[in-house]
């Protein structure tokens, strides 16, 4: 009986989690090239792709992924994205009624304040430091540094957390998490940064804006989860701050379906992928420097995300509901959630199918339980039973003194 619930117990585990959807980073050099219906490339990244994930381009072209094949991930193209409608420069009529309106934390507290972190604390470039992976002090560090010192220099208050989170495995963003709600509470910022690089070869990144040689960003949304839709329209927001002022920077945006990276915390969070392994980390720096001049724009627009499908959150001040600290388990923990629930799940489906009754199943439940756990906790709760027998004689004599 033992052995057969063990190996069905095991047997729920292997379905779960391969039922489960996660987007997670590929190796380095292990990456993934989008394909339209004709099989032209139109996008690249070292993400792991599945179905129902998309991207947005370079040129607003938005894509589902249908199917994968290996590295290869079939999309079928579902629109242009007009940005404009997630842009306001302040300039029209509408951008100056909503300015009047919606006072900026910009101007409310001089030029805001950023956050910034690194879940995978060892990315690196090649060309620069030597290798793809530093284990607690990857080259992503200096490119924060010059995000950090390029905000400052305009006015932003910036926080950098030199926060650790080694390794790089499916867990990091677990370790992070704890960071992210740390700076959250404490520093209540106006927007939150995670700062990684891309594992893909050097000429996806690569370009030349007002004459640097500069490494492109991509955008990361982690659609899981209740506030998903609400960090795709900040990505837009982004996107279309970016193409006003630098074209080409951002290549694109990446909508994993089963990730949420933390972005369930802040109602302005977004992970940025600043050039890849196989870029050189000066043209980084260049890059994020560049982007630096988009986040004064975003933090000039109401405490909010704006766009057609903005979500209500409560944003940053602490309060609880959706974007707030308080938002509850990352992604991954309520998946755990959906594992355990399906192991209670199967265990009571094998027991009412090997008794033929439920009043049957729950006596060998009822048997299990009192047997299996009792042998296995009686020790523990015996010698805490002797444990608080000895204080309480010991406080008896303490009192007849």
């Amino acid at each position: 009986m033992k052995n057969r619930v063990l190996a069905l117990l095991l047997a729920l585990l292997f379905i779960a989690a391969n039922t489960l959807c996660y987007a997670d980073e590929g190796k380095d050099g292990d990456y993934s090239t989008v394909v339209d219906e004709g099989g032209n490339q139109v996008y690249m990244t070292g993400w792991k792709m599945r179905p129902g994930d998309e991207v947005l381009t370079e040129n607003n072209r938005r894509y589902e992924v249908i199917r994968v094949e290996g590295n290869i991930a079939h999309a079928k193209f579902t629109g242009e994205v007009n940005l404009s409608v997630y842009y306001n420069d302040n300039k029209s009529m509408l951008g100056r009624l909503t300015a009047f309106l919606q006072p900026s934390i910009a101007q409310a507290e001089g030029g805001g304040k950023v956050a910034v972190y690194h879940t995978h604390s060892d990315e690196s470039y090649v060309p620069t430091d030597g290798k793809e992976s530093i284990m607690g002090s990857g080259g992503i560090y200096k490119v924060g540094d010059a995000f950090t010192s390029s905000l400052e220099k305009k006015g932003v208050t910036v926080v950098h957390s030199q926060a650790k989170h080694d390794p790089h495995d499916d867990m990091a963003y677990e370790r992070s998490r704890r960071t992210a709600l740390d700076l959250i509470k404490k520093e209540q910022p106006d927007a939150v940064f995670d700062i990684h690089r891309d594992a893909v070869p050097p000429q996806v990144y690569k370009t030349n804006i007002d004459g640097q040689d500069v490494s492109k960003i991509q955008l990361v949304v982690g659609k899981y989860g209740p506030t998903g839709k609400q960090i795709e329209d900040y990505a837009l927001q982004i996107k279309a701050a970016s193409d006003k002022q630098h074209p080409g920077l951002v290549k694109g945006i990446f909508f994993a379906k089963g990730g949420d990276y933390n972005q369930d915390l802040h109602p302005r969070s977004m992970l940025l992928e600043v050039g890849a392994h196989t870029n050189d980390r000066e043209s980084a720096e260049r890059g994020i420097a560049l982007f630096s001049d988009v986040v004064p724009t975003i933090l000039g627009k109401s405490s909010a995300p704006t766009g057609p499908n903005a979500a209500g959150a409560t944003g940053a001040d602490g309060n609880t509901g959706l974007g707030s600290a308080a938002g509850g388990a990352s992604g991954a923990t309520k998946s755990m959630g959906w594992i355990l629930g399906l192991l209670i799940a199967g265990i009571a489906a094998f027991l009412f199918l090997s008794t033929g009754s439920i009043k049957e199943a729950g006596a060998k439940l009822k048997n299990f339980a009192s047997t299996e756990f009792t042998n296995f906790l009686g020790p523990k709760a015996k010698k805490r039973q002797n444990t608080q027998t000895d204080s309480d004689q010991s406080e008896k004599q303490d009192d007849n003194k």
